[in-house]
């Protein structure tokens, strides 16, 4: 598999570069995340990025994880804080549906008039492949659910909203109506991204999967997620390194610059190589996206472990190279790290996941 970027994904990082570089800068940032529903969505939406990994008849640019994964590592150069990836793993558990309802939805997303996020995670669960305990019974021709969701990433935002719960079939994914803001706890983690806690007693939703259709739309968010954050990883550790790298090139201790001491090279090549490796798996994940579900989700799994790994560990030697000055909010080292350790505890921490991947290799 050729796993270069043809002419039209390298214009597409550029110009992704070039976007945040100019209205994205750590300052713009800042003002950004003074808003309630931050992301600058509107002009993303103007760019075509929500439906860039899409099909065309959605409204879409036809692309595919790749786009999708470009477009993750621009953003965790730039420390993004938005609506993105929960959309995107939002249109790709809409993609595994048949019916022109689910390709209403899409079109929305495609055309950026729509943001989404799936309220999965609950109360005392560790991870991704907890099964719900938030129950969904049927009232008509409609169904009622009842039990908590936490940690619901970009809920305040959303106008289209995915939720697990356990039906007599199994799992099953519901549509569900947009919450009352009486019935969530809205709340910005460490990193400056928005999260709620959801309680959900007698909501009202509609049926969209169960069973293994329901299984294949998490299969589907969880690589999805997987492609996303572990792209999001490498612009973050990239970055960690590039601002450590000028950092110790002009401070200076014993009358040197600390980029001359040798311990410091040394430390500065293991960041680059950790930074590698992590692309490397992120490449391979990407050219998993046809294969079996096994094997992909085996691909997923690895790529998240290492993603959190990495994220931390660069960002954290970043800040350490940085001393003192690194822990302040001025400066960016700090917001890497703190990006990278919510990052690395999404979809659940390094134990779970490992464990996750260690029964599938049973």
């Amino acid at each position: 598999m050729d796993l270069r970027l043809n002419e039209q994904q390298v214009m597409l990082r550029e110009s992704a570069h070039r976007f945040l570089r100019e209205e994205y800068h750590f300052d713009a940032r800042r003002a950004d995340l003074a808003d309630q529903s931050p992301g600058k969505w509107a002009q993303i939406g103007h760019l075509g990025w929500p439906g860039a990994s899409l099909p065309e008849e959605t409204g879409g640019l036809g692309g595919s994880a790749v786009e999708f994964a470009i477009l993750m590592e621009e953003m965790g150069k730039a420390l993004y804080v938005g609506p993105f990836l929960s959309t995107a793993m939002v249109a790709a558990m809409l993609r595994v549906l048949p019916g022109t309802d689910a390709a209403a939805l899409l079109a929305r997303i495609a055309r950026g008039e729509a943001r989404a996020a799936f309220a999965h995670g609950e109360p005392g669960g560790r991870g991704f492949f907890d099964a719900p305990r938030a129950v969904a019974t049927r009232e008509g021709d409609r169904f009622v659910i009842r039990g908590g969701k936490r940690l619901v990433y970009d809920l305040v935002a959303a106008d289209i909203v995915l939720v697990s719960a356990a039906a007599p079939s199994g799992t099953a994914i519901l549509l569900l109506e947009p919450p009352k803001s009486s019935s969530r706890r809205d709340y910005a983690n460490i990193d400056n991204s928005r999260a709620s806690d959801l309680e959900l007693e007698g909501a009202s939703a509609a049926l969209l999967a169960e069973g293994e259709t329901a299984a294949r739309m998490l299969d589907e968010a969880f690589y999805w997620a997987s492609v996303g954050l572990g792209a999001e990883a490498v612009g973050i550790a990239d970055h960690a390194l590039k601002h450590t790298m000028e950092y110790v090139a002009v401070r200076k201790q014993f009358g040197k610059a600390l980029a001359e001491f040798q311990v410091i090279q040394h430390r500065i090549s293991d960041m680059f190589v950790e930074i590698e490796q992590l692309r490397s798996l992120l490449l391979y994940a990407l050219s998993m996206q046809e294969a079996a579900p096994d094997e992909r989700r085996r691909a997923a799994l690895g790529l998240k472990i290492l993603a959190g790994q990495v994220a931390t560990k660069v960002a954290g030697d970043g800040l350490h190279l940085h001393g003192g000055m690194g822990m302040t909010d001025e400066m960016p080292i700090s917001h890497y790290y703190r990006r990278a350790r919510v990052l690395d505890a999404q979809l659940g921490n390094g134990d779970y996941l490992l464990g996750r991947h260690s029964r599938m290799l049973a």
